[in-house]
């Protein structure tokens, strides 16, 4: 399986842009731009990979050797989890596998816009029956035991996932509520989730609930919905912001755009905001980010790391902030924010946020913290709304308040 060179381009769906070649020697991995994207107004990654007629050497971190926007393709947590199942499954050590490797493997079906070539794959993908049952109870059986009847399955649906919930990608058509896991006319693509673990038993409800206040607060997101099960259980599903019918965005997260190791962060939302004005030449981004940093700490989403915030390309070139996700009740142990705040990562309170409104000349900071906690303090009619078990949202409505009253 063993690849030595990857060329990479940007398929917008309906464009192809050749970017370049990425080679491995001696362990170590090599990229350089094709003549052509020199020469175009694209800059896949502004500030770690900027356009030279050189050949770059990749660094080792924190990205195992990668550029953090060719990283930003690779699956982690679920879909690494399902990837290294596979190759056991075919008698291949994963820890064999170069990062080379697992880029062929994603072929054309990363996420955002990249594609890479020569594709190791499959052959041509078939439409497969989707039972949200079964594919909840193979996924949990899977997180417990590390072994799954259809294990095939579940890596055709979610092998290139982002993040550590399971989850799987399809086609939805929202008038006919039908699943397809091939492109047909009238069907989008959407991500559904299944519960990990150590979620909560009403995570979807509760996610669902935190999307309707995000919006409520001035927060963009992708259309979200609840899907429901012929047994009777609800999951969280999201429409995908890198694809508009059929075009393709490029995608990159502030993990991978600032070489960030998102477990181990030094970011401060502050970072975030300053890269998002770079992006944009727009100061209104910095605005953007902060009402997701408000939001973030008084909704007691602990869980915001930089892989949580991505910024979208077009073809054009431009670029802006992508769509708000995974937002949900996530406290910490010992109340920590993957983010900092002003440089302040635990008990983060309104002064934090209005110096760091101040640091990037946000006039209404006071008018965003009041609106946003405003529309949090109604949590119980969200909860209630969209059935929370009592238990779960008295959980949450207790925390809220005491963030609230801080």
């Amino acid at each position: 399986m063993s690849q030595k060179r990857i060329k990479v381009s940007l398929d917008f769906g309906t464009s192809i842009v050749e970017v370049g070649t990425l080679v491995e020697q001696n362990q170590e991995v090599y990229f350089r731009f094709e003549a052509s994207y020199l020469e175009s107004e694209l800059e896949i990654s502004p500030f770690k990979l900027k356009k030279t007629t050189e050949i770059l050497l990749s660094p080792r971190a924190p990205f195992d050797g990668l550029f953090g926007v060719f990283n930003d393709s690779i699956p982690d947590g679920w879909g690494r989890l399902l990837l290294d199942r596979k190759l056991i499954e075919c008698g291949k050590n994963p820890k064999e596998i170069s990062v080379l490797d697992r880029l062929s493997l994603l072929g054309k079906n990363a996420q955002g816009a990249l594609i890479y070539e020569p594709v190791t794959d499959d052959g041509n993908p078939e439409n497969e029956l989707i039972n949200l049952d079964q594919i909840a109870e193979e996924s949990e059986d899977l997180l417990l035991t590390g072994n799954a009847s259809f294990l095939d399955h579940l890596y055709h649906l979610g092998g290139n996932s982002i993040g550590a919930r399971p989850k799987i990608f399809v086609n939805y058509n929202t008038k006919l509520n039908q699943y397809s896991t091939v492109t047909q006319e009238g069907f989008e693509p959407w991500i559904i989730k299944f519960p990990a673990l150590n979620d909560f038993k009403d995570i979807a409800r509760i996610e669902y609930a935190y999307y309707k206040m995000a919006l409520a607060c001035g927060i963009e997101m992708s259309e979200s919905n609840l899907f429901f099960s012929e047994k009777g259980k609800v999951f969280f599903g999201t429409k995908r912001f890198d694809r508009i019918g059929n075009q393709r965005l490029h995608s990159h997260s502030a993990c991978g755009l600032l070489h960030d190791d998102f477990r181990y962060s030094t970011l401060d939302y502050g970072h975030v905001m300053d890269a998002a004005n770079r992006l944009e030449n727009n100061l209104s981004a910095c605005e953007k980010v902060f009402r997701l940093a408000v939001f973030n700490v008084y909704a007691s989403n602990m869980d915001d790391h930089s892989k949580n915030v991505a910024f979208l390309m077009n073809q054009k070139g431009n670029w802006r902030l992508a769509p708000a996700y995974d937002l949900t009740f996530s406290p910490s142990p010992g109340g920590y924010h993957s983010l900092s705040v002003a440089n302040t990562y635990q008990e983060i309170g309104k002064n934090d946020l209005l110096k760091l409104a101040s640091y990037f000349g946000i006039n209404n900071g006071n008018e965003i913290i009041d609106q946003i906690k405003e529309v949090l303090s109604t949590w119980k009619k969200f909860s209630t709304e969209f059935e929370v078990s009592k238990k779960e949202s008295h959980l949450i409505e207790k925390t809220l308040v005491q963030k609230l009253a801080e």
